[in-house]
């Protein structure tokens, strides 16, 4: 029965490798001349660059499949009852943390957006798509407040501990909180253009829901299994729809409207310029940089956090990059290419620090290190059905950048990390209780 209730597209292998290999062909293919007319930028995806991608896509592919390969796993039990093995009293706790401090962090960035200057009625003039508008709110009034505005990623955690407490307890204990910060995430994103917080929101529990609620339904019909493995259609249409509806009120009405295209055609061409503009700005910048042997470019993180920024100095220093005005990154999208499409492509970003051979073992270690965290997924072993799901949404924007680097990430893995530990150690004692034999009075 696992095997009839594994879905293909949940595999890292398959949704990493399927849509790198067709966006890097798609980028290679597409013409410069589209590139100059649709995306404002020329054309440095070549031959070379094609190789390079292909060959890191192969790398995580090979790895994510050695890392998730069945039979390495077949001696250990699937986890069964995993609501055994969970601190409930933890879980909640934690839960309600995040879900505090979530609200805190939209409280302190709403804060500092007013004391900015920010009004009712710019909020309402980006809704209503008001020329730059949303680029005034955006750079200017809600500027992030390192260490504060991290706080609403928080949020992240807070839906993922819902499911499995929903899943025990109850759904009334969970939807209203999760119905809150469900709606200041569609806020955020539409006045501050960032669509990813809304992403990375809802896929990692709808990912986890599905592994634990759906394919493990008693009554799972044919009619349902089809419908599930032709998500991936099902979910780009719900894509173009989230999208046309950002970019509507984003560039539509400021920019783009009323000239040779449709707004449908306009959406198209926007979403898949996104990502093959990424490949093309990574073409660009392994063209123009020598690696830099440090996670520069990967774990950007490290020089921006506070108390990690102070240790790679350290472990880094005189690293002429970590200066703001001499980060090379906008400088040449600037100069060389499009600032307004400003993502660096997240397979060629190793070899920007590495050089190629580098990235090559970059990517088959992170393929192996997400196939491992599948299979554990898959047996529903906590480490698999926390981390995996936010893993997930890293697997389909691998062509765009390295999310799981992202500082945006960070403080939400960091939790994750201490309820998997809370959870190992439960289940340790869990498992010591068990086997301890009953005390026999003496005779």
């Amino acid at each position: 029965m696992t095997r009839e209730r594994e879905l293909w597209w949940l595999n890292p292998a398959y949704v990493a490798g399927i849509m790198g290999g067709l966006l890097t062909l798609a980028a290679f293919l597409i013409p410069e001349s589209m590139y100059r007319t649709y995306w404002r930028t020329p054309k440095f995806f070549d031959t070379a660059a094609l190789r390079m991608v292909l060959a890191c896509v192969g790398m995580f592919t090979c790895g994510a499949m050695a890392g998730g390969f069945r039979r390495l796993y077949s001696h250990q039990a699937s986890g069964g009852d995993w609501t055994e093995r969970v601190p409930w009293t933890f879980v909640r706790r934690v839960f309600n943390a995040c879900f505090y401090l979530s609200l805190l962090g939209y409280v302190a960035w709403v804060g500092a957006a007013i004391s900015r200057g920010a009004t009712l009625e710019l909020a309402l003039g980006v809704l209503r798509g008001d020329k730059g508008a949303s680029a005034l709110m955006k750079e200017v009034y809600l500027r992030t407040i390192s260490g504060v505005t991290t706080l609403t990623q928080l949020a992240i955690v807070c839906l993922l501990l819902a499911v499995l407490i929903g899943i025990r307890d109850g759904w009334r204990r969970v939807i209203p909180k999760c119905g809150i910060l469900l709606v200041l995430t569609v806020i955020r994103a539409l006045l501050n253009s960032e669509r990813l917080a809304l992403m990375e929101l809802v896929l990692p529990a709808a990912v986890l829901f599905l592994r634990l609620v759906v394919l493990d339904a008693s009554r799972f019909g044919k009619r349902l299994w089809n419908l599930l493995r032709a998500a991936p259609a099902l979910g780009y249409a719900g894509l173009i729809v989230v999208f046309g509806a950002s970019e509507y009120f984003r560039s539509w009405i400021n920019f783009y409207a009323g000239r040779d295209m449709s707004f449908w055609q306009f959406v198209s061409s926007r979403l898949l310029g996104y990502y093959v503009t990424a490949l093309n700005n990574g073409a660009l910048l392994a063209q123009r940089i020598d690696p830099t042997g440090a996670p520069f470019f990967t774990f950007h993180l490290l020089w921006r956090f506070p108390v990690l920024s102070g240790i790679v100095d350290t472990l880094y220093p005189n690293f002429a990059m970590a200066a703001n005005d001499t980060d090379p990154y906008m400088r040449y999208l600037q100069v060389e290419a499009n600032p307004e499409f400003n993502n660096g492509g997240g397979f060629l970003l190793p070899v920007l620090d590495f050089s190629f051979t580098g990235a090559l073992l970059y990517w088959l270690l992170a393929g192996i290190a997400c196939g491992v965290l599948y299979r554990l997924f898959q047996q529903k072993r906590m480490g698999g059905l926390l981390f995996y799901p936010v893993m997930f949404v890293g697997a389909i924007e691998l062509t765009r950048i390295i999310y799981w680097a992202e500082g945006r990430v960070f403080v939400p893995l960091c939790v994750l990390a201490m309820v998997v530990f809370a959870c190992r150690s439960y289940e340790r004692r869990y498992q010591l209780s068990r086997e301890e034999p009953e005390w026999q009075p003496s005779h």
